[in-house]
């Protein structure tokens, strides 16, 4: 069985729900888990799932989100 590789990536919270269906739309690519996080934080931490098939094509998406995205921890 083959391991996920793990990215966790800071989002803006007005960019967050662009970013879920963003990463929704291209389904099966990766899955990701909303941190938790206090009232008021000017931001959202995914982690990411994502299977080895697939880090390239999850990095090229999230490069094309541009600014939206910070990867914190790989």
């Amino acid at each position: 069985m083959l391991k996920s590789v793990v990215k966790v990536i800071r989002v803006r919270k007005q960019d967050s729900a662009f970013v879920y269906f963003t990463l929704e739309a291209n389904e099966g690519i990766a899955s990701y888990s909303t941190l938790p996080h206090q009232a008021g934080d000017a931001f959202r931490d995914l982690e990411l799932r994502i299977p080895p098939d697939f880090v390239n094509e999850v990095d090229e998406l999230l490069k094309s989100l541009g600014e939206m995205v910070y990867e914190i921890r790989t």
